[in-house]
């Protein structure tokens, strides 16, 4: 993912516009590179980049992370004084500013106005026909995903006791190392705790980034590689006409 993603036409459409508007708010403020590489950070700098190309609707983890550095403030976060299980853990950021400061109400807006435009969005995919499905190769992004998940696997000496290793998350990790899918950001965490603990001088917060950044990279690879096959079956289908 380029430093600098193409800069999204305001015109193109709502997408495009939120992107172009969240470029603008970030100007002047830490780098996305910055904010990737924060201890706190749980989203893959190739997310953070893609959301400010228009190109995808970002995810809420991706979207709050760059708010929470450019529409709010966490050197003025208050501490929680008791957990609250009705305040969504995505935007909890948000309620740890000052009830009545300027920043808190700021991003209340920024999160109405990403909440709206996936509202949106997702409704529309309701009455979009689906993609047709395809049958791709394993990408080279996604082999080097599997060749580093392999070679941390066999750093802790138990590559033939994975269950010792992974627990429950043994069948999940067969499925990864076999290309057959792609851990979520959230199983990316409890593998490298897991990994980390077996590791001799390895760093939780190293691991959780280097499995994040390369399993959003595989993750595109597949998007880019599906989209190219329906683009040659559309054309074989043209040609056959």
């Amino acid at each position: 993912m380029p430093a600098r993603p193409r800069i999204p036409n305001p015109q193109d459409g709502p997408l495009q516009a939120f992107a172009y508007d969240l470029r603008e708010l970030g100007e002047g403020k830490v780098s996305v590179g910055w904010i990737a590489d924060h201890a706190e950070t749980t989203v893959s700098r190739a997310a953070l980049y893609a959301a400010l190309s228009g190109t995808r609707l970002p995810t809420r983890e991706t979207v709050s992370t760059l708010l929470r550095w450019w529409a709010g403030d966490p050197a003025i976060e208050q501490p929680d004084d008791e957990e609250d299980y009705f305040t969504e853990l995505t935007w909890a950021w948000i309620d740890r500013l000052p009830q009545d400061h300027e920043k808190r109400r700021f991003a209340n807006e920024w999160r109405t106005r990403y909440q709206r435009l996936a509202r949106d969005i997702l409704f529309e995919r309701e009455f979009r026909p689906r993609a047709a499905h395809v049958a791709i190769d394993v990408p080279p992004e996604q082999q080097r995903f599997i060749r580093e998940l392999n070679d941390l696997i066999r750093k802790t000496g138990l590559e033939d006791e994975l269950w010792l290793l992974l627990g429950e998350y043994t069948p999940r990790a067969e499925r990864y190392l076999a290309g057959e899918s792609i851990p979520t950001n959230a199983t990316c965490w409890e593998l490298a705790h897991r990994l980390a603990e077996f590791i001799p001088d390895s760093h939780f917060e190293d691991l959780r980034s280097r499995l994040l950044r390369s399993a959003e990279v595989a993750r595109l690879a597949r998007v880019r590689d599906r989209r190219i096959a329906r683009g040659r079956r559309s054309e074989t289908a043209e040609a056959t006409d």
